[in-house]
C-alpha cells in the first residue's frame, strides 16, 4: 500500500513538473506595408501590350493572386524616348492593356512605364531600350524515349537554332506554348440511352493547351558570334496526333536578364542550410518621388520574332503509347477530364502558314 502511494505521489509530482513548463506564447506577427508589384512589357510584336498591377500581401496559393490585391484604379501609360505614348486601359484581374493599335515597339528606341496610383504616388520605370534579336534559323526535334511514371510520358524536345551577332553583348529570353493531342475513354455519342452500347467512345480526342512556364534565358558572354541551339519546349506524347507549337524569341536588356537570373536562383534552391537567404526581387520600377521605394517585378522592352510549327510523330504506334501513357487515358469526355482544350475537336487558329514537320 505504501509503495503504491509513493508511486502515485511520484506520478503526480511529475505531471506538475511538466505542466509547469508549458507556456502559451503569442509571438508578434510582422506586418509589412503592401508593395506595388508590376509585370509588363512592350515589344515589336502586334499590340495590345499588357501591364499587370497588384499589391504584395497574404497569398493562399502560389499561382493565384487574391482579387483584393489587384489594382483596379490606376492610370497607366507607356512612352518612348521620342514622346510617343499610349494609355493602358484596365481589363480585369489587375491587367491594363494598351489602347493605341499604332503604338508598338521599335528597335533602337527606349520605353518607359508610368503608373499613377489613386493614393497620389507615381511609379516610373528605368528606360528600357529595344535591341535587335536575330531570326530563328531552324527548329530541331529530338525524341526523348524516357518517361516518368505518374509525372509524364515520353516527349518531344523542341530546340531553336539561331546565330548570335558578333561584336555586341546580347541577352535572350524564350517563351513557348502548344496544343497537344489528348485521349480519353470517351463518353456517350449524344443519344439517351446511347445507341453504341458498351462501345461508346465519342468525344475521346481533343487538343489541350500546354504552356511552358519555365524561365528560359541566355547570355552570349561565352558564345558571342556563335550558333545558339536552345531547347524551348517539351511536348509530351499522350496520344497520336499533331502538335501545334509557337515559339517566341525576345531580346532583353542586361538588367532584365539579371532579374530573371536571380529569380531562377531563388526558385531552384533546394532548401539546404547552405542556400542564401531569400530576398525580394526588386526590379526597375520605382517611386518617382522616392527612389528607395522600389516596386517588385519589372517592365521590359524587347524585339520579338516568332515561329509556328506543326509536328506529326508518325513513328509512334498505338500499342506503344498505351504501354507508356495508358495511365493518362481517363474516363469520360476528353473535354471534361482535361482542362484548357479546344472545342469540337478543332485545330487551333493561326497555324495556316506554320512549318509542317513529319517525324517518321
Amino acid at each position: 500500500m505504501r509503495r503504491a502511494l509513493v508511486g502515485c505521489v511520484v506520478v503526480f509530482v511529475s505531471l506538475c513538473f511538466f505542466s509547469s513548463c508549458i507556456r502559451s506564447v503569442n509571438p508578434p506577427i510582422r506586418t509589412v506595408e503592401p508593395i506595388l508589384v508590376v509585370e509588363g512589357s512592350v515589344n515589336t510584336g502586334t499590340p495590345p501590350y499588357a501591364i499587370q498591377l497588384s499589391y504584395s500581401g497574404n497569398y493562399t496559393n502560389a499561382y493565384r493572386v487574391p482579387e483584393e490585391l489587384f489594382i483596379t484604379d490606376a492610370n497607366v501609360t507607356i512612352q518612348d524616348d521620342q514622346g510617343d505614348s499610349t494609355v493602358c486601359k484596365w481589363t480585369g484581374n489587375g491587367t491594363y492593356e494598351s489602347v493605341d493599335s499604332n503604338f508598338r515597339g521599335v528597335v533602337g528606341r527606349s520605353y518607359t512605364l508610368k503608373v499613377y496610383l489613386s493614393n497620389g504616388k507615381t511609379y516610373i520605370s528605368s528606360p528600357e531600350p529595344i535591341t535587335a534579336v536575330p531570326p530563328i534559323d531552324s527548329v530541331s526535334i529530338v525524341y526523348d524515349s524516357t518517361f516518368i511514371t505518374d509525372v509524364r510520358p515520353t516527349q518531344l524536345i523542341i530546340s531553336i537554332n539561331t546565330h548570335d551577332p558578333a561584336g555586341a553583348q546580347n541577352y535572350y529570353r524564350w517563351t513557348s506554348y502548344g496544343y497537344i493531342p489528348r485521349k480519353s475513354i470517351g463518353g456517350p455519342c449524344g443519344s439517351s440511352p446511347p445507341t453504341c452500347g458498351l462501345l461508346c467512345n465519342c468525344n475521346a480526342f481533343c487538343e489541350q493547351l500546354l504552356e511552358n512556364n519555365q524561365i528560359n534565358i541566355l547570355s552570349d558572354q561565352y558564345i558571342n558570334g556563335k550558333e545558339i541551339i536552345q531547347p524551348v519546349f517539351y511536348s509530351p506524347l499522350y496520344w497520336q496526333g499533331k502538335h501545334f507549337i509557337e515559339i517566341s524569341q525576345f531580346s532583353i536588356s542586361q538588367k532584365i536578364y539579371q532579374f530573371w537570373e536571380q529569380y531562377e536562383a531563388q526558385t531552384n534552391r533546394t532548401g539546404s542550410i547552405l542556400d542564401p537567404l531569400p530576398a525580394s526581387l526588386t526590379g526597375n520600377v520605382y517611386n518617382q518621388a522616392d527612389s528607395n521605394d522600389v516596386a517588385l517585378g519589372l517592365f521590359s522592352a524587347s524585339d520579338l520574332v516568332t515561329k509556328k510549327i506543326i509536328i506529326t510523330p508518325f513513328f509512334l504506334q498505338d500499342y506503344y503509347l498505351i504501354s507508356v501513357a495508358g495511365q493518362y487515358i481517363l474516363s469520360g469526355s476528353c473535354h471534361d477530364v482535361f482542362p484548357n482544350t479546344l472545342p469540337n475537336d478543332t485545330d487551333p487558329e493561326g497555324w495556316e502558314n506554320a512549318q509542317l514537320i513529319d517525324l517518321r
